[in-house]
């Protein structure tokens, strides 16, 4: 993980909760990590549709 991260992931995650809605840490750090390299999370996981709408991140959902 890059220097900061875990602040930057902090005040993501606080972002997120002020707007009502969860967010557990795991998936904000991985998030975060995410964002920090400009890289798209691939994932079924919906909870990190919050991250997609608060932080721009890029989410690709894999074939089954």
């Amino acid at each position: 993980m890059s220097e900061g991260v875990w602040e930057r992931a902090g005040l993501l995650r606080a972002k997120v909760l002020r707007t009502g809605r969860r967010a557990n840490l795991a998936d904000t750090l991985i998030a975060q990590s995410c964002l920090d390299h400009h890289a798209t999370l691939v994932t079924r996981d919906r909870d990190f549709k919050t991250f997609v709408a608060i932080a721009g991140l890029r989410v690709a959902i894999p074939y089954s």
